[in-house]
């Protein structure tokens, strides 16, 4: 096998010390001498101000450690400063400690903090999602499971036309088997570690065993084009630690102790994962909160940390339930709200910051009255001093958001609506993503039919139809197909030679990459500025001209940050929504399920109304214990101020509904809240305000 680099086979760099093993000296020993060019940490430092559970947690020894660690309690300060503790007292080698985050911005803000305790040394430490460290595992081995160590991981979008591709060619009507509705199956087959074989065991219907049938054809031409999806990362990571047992034994070696924050959204793949890292030293710290358990729909089950003890026998469970953030009336709603759950652990958030003021319920006459009462809030916690992005709107549903967002609009109250397009989405990054990936993978297909009529080069669609056919006609690959082109007796010359400067210019492209990184072969392609002239033209106006050319701008100067084209694309395939930075500028409006991880001084919570909020296929068992969840985490944004409102009437999917009052208000005790029940006049809302909007927005 080819040597691997030494960072992924976790050889050990000069100048560092093995940590020690299960059953060594623990915290009450002597702390470790430093290693040579490592600065003294003092132990002690890790400790400060920390309350009697975080300290209990931090200096815990070996062996399972579970922390239930309630909303606002100071779980990032607890792992953070565990790490540091265990490597002050104990002489952890810091890179041979994995932690693992669910978002690359709490990744990052661990980073920060471990950079800020610990110097250069946090450096060398694995801090990451589960699907970076899973790519990073998996990258040096991936030939093992019948992947190039170049895999490319694609985007969702790019699933999906994958999808609908496989749908259409085994004769499937897409009307009747949605992609959204196949792709969810796959994924929470995948997420269950569930391959294409035991989906046809599974099957019990004839829809279900078209999608099984799709889930294969799609796996196996992603395994063609040398692709993986995210859901991939999880799977084959397992299964390569599964099947392979020197590379399980190299990466049970490569950590010392595992660290896992929000073990509470973690599905069976993510918790096999687990599992399997720690089996021999069982050196594992998980921090997550059972209450906030909010992503089912996303394959993540509750009873991963829910049954912790009897999955690592021998647990150690410390109870983090005193709140930092929110105030204690609150708290009090919440706490009182989530009490309604059968399966949850024990725990009851308390604060010594105060009562603070009570809460807000406002019935509203309907959706418009609920946003202009929404807009006049939001306008006078402004002019008292706060700040826009001291203000959030969390809504069960995107729906929601729209007349709000207008109303706020129409008031000139900055706001943004999170969810829009992100960066790597844009029409213009995904081309040059394209590009870069045909680059070093000519056998992804997907980037191949998006790039190479982009520019214009005379390939059309039928071109392409005769290059896939004659792939499949002699098992090529379309990579092995582009590369014997002139074999295709029927391909037209104008699309021969465009297949042609295609090929020359990703060879071009290359030899750029070679000498000058991803930067250098992104300015082959865009050299003859063709492709920008088209994208401008494309453009409707001259703002989004300016904002496509800037994208690219943009995409340029990141690509020239970073080594290696392979670098650019998994970076760009592993950044999610949930990464977006937001400068407080202004009032934000999203779901509760995108709030999670955030807190605001004053929250907004609209539409609580039964059939919206709990949602109307969530009333029963399981599913509204979840819907309950989310009312305890949309209640536990909020530091100081918290809103809540319900309408007499709704209009939802043209149709007014006239709904009862969330279930979720009537479980919070009475004398916590301020009702606000009185209607604003209707010359404040209605009719003649929706005509003032049109008028504003040009309608």
């Amino acid at each position: 096998m080819p040597e691997r680099p030494t960072e992924r086979t976790g050889a050990r760099r000069p100048g560092r010390v093995a940590a020690p093993r299960a059953g060594g000296e623990g915290p009450s020993g002597p702390p470790a001498a430093s290693p040579p060019g490592r600065r003294a940490l003092d132990p002690a430092r890790f400790l400060e101000g920390l309350n009697p559970a975080q300290r209990e947690a931090v200096v815990h020894g070996d062996g399972p450690l579970l922390v239930v660690a309630g909303a606002g309690s100071g779980k990032t300060t607890v792992l953070t400063n565990r790490i540091g503790y265990l490597i002050a007292e104990r002489g952890m080698d810091p890179d041979r400690i994995l932690a693992i985050t669910f978002t690359n911005k709490a990744a990052r803000e661990m980073k920060r903090r471990l950079a800020s305790s610990l110097g250069p040394v946090a450096a060398d430490m694995w801090v990451s999602t589960f699907h970076s460290a899973c790519a990073r595992m998996l990258r040096p081995y991936a030939d093992r499971i019948g992947l190039p160590r170049s895999f490319t991981i694609l985007q969702e979008d790019d699933c999906r036309r994958l999808l609908r591709d496989v749908t259409d060619d085994l004769g499937f009507d897409a009307k009747q088997l949605s992609v959204g509705g196949t792709k969810a199956l796959i994924s929470a087959a995948k997420n269950r570690l569930v391959g294409p074989r035991q989906s046809v065991v599974e099957t019990n219907d004839a829809r279900a065993s078209a999608r099984a049938r799709i889930y294969a054809e799609y796996q196996q031409r992603m395994r063609r084009s040398g692709n993986v999806d995210f859901d991939d990362l999880l799977f084959d990571t397992v299964t390569l630690l599964r099947d392979h047992s020197d590379v399980l034994a190299h990466y049970q070696q490569r950590f010392d102790t595992v660290l896992v924050d929000e073990y509470q959204d973690t599905n069976r793949a993510q918790s096999a994962l687990v599992e399997l890292l720690v089996a021999g030293h069982r050196n594992l710290c998980c921090v997550g909160d059972g209450d906030q358990s909010i992503y089912g729909f996303r394959a993540a089950d509750v009873g991963n940390i829910l049954h912790f003890a009897e999955t690592f026998p021998g647990t150690r469970t410390i109870v983090l339930d005193r709140n930092y953030r929110s105030t204690g009336t609150i708290l009090d709603a919440a706490n009182a709200v989530i009490a309604n759950n059968d399966l949850r652990p024990e725990k009851n958030l308390w604060t010594d910051a105060g009562v603070g003021r009570q809460i807000c319920v406002r019935e509203a006459d309907d959706g418009d009255d609920e946003a202009a009462w929404i807009a006049d809030q939001a306008d006078t916690l402004l002019k008292k001093g706060a700040k826009p992005g001291d203000i959030a709107v969390l809504c069960r549903a995107k729906a929601v958001a729209r007349p709000i967002e207008a109303e706020l609009v129409r008031r000139g109250i900055p706001s943004r609506t999170v969810g829009g397009i992100p960066f790597f989405e844009r029409r213009e990054v995904k081309d040059l993503l394209a590009y870069l990936r045909m680059v070093v993978n000519r056998d992804d297909e997907l980037s191949f039919r998006r790039c190479v009529n982009v520019p214009k080069r005379a390939v059309g669609d039928s071109s392409i139809k005769k290059l896939r056919s004659f792939a499949r006609s002699y098992a090529l690959s379309i990579g092995q197909a582009l590369d014997r082109r002139h074999e295709i007796d029927d391909l037209p010359s104008q699309a021969r030679e465009g297949l042609d400067a295609f090929a020359d210019l990703l060879d071009a492209a290359g030899s750029a990459a070679v000498a000058g990184g991803p930067a250098a072969a992104l300015d082959v392609v865009l050299g003859d500025g063709a492709y920008l002239r088209e994208l401008v033209a494309a453009a409707r106006d001259a703002e989004e001209a300016q904002y496509r050319e800037e994208s690219v701008e943009q995409f340029l100067a990141i690509a020239s940050d970073h080594s290696s084209i392979e670098e650019v694309v998994e970076m760009a395939s592993l950044v999610t929504a949930d990464d977006e930075d937001d400068d407080g500028s202004r009032v934000l409006l999203m779901t509760i399920h995108a709030s999670k991880g955030l807190e605001f001084p004053h929250v907004f919570v609209p539409a609580m109304e039964e059939g919206i909020f709990p949602d109307r296929r969530c009333t029963e068992g399981a599913e509204l214990e979840e819907e309950r969840r989310l009312a305890y985490v949309a209640i536990t944004r909020a530091r100081r101020g918290l809103y809540l409102s319900h309408a007499r009437q709704r209009r939802v999917l043209d149709q007014v509904r006239r709904p009862e009052r969330s279930r979720f208000l009537d479980e919070i005790p009475t004398d916590l809240v301020d009702a606000m029940d009185q209607p604003m006049a209707a010359s404040e809302h209605g009719v003649d305000r929706f005509a003032t909007l049109k008028a504003q927005l040009g309608l």
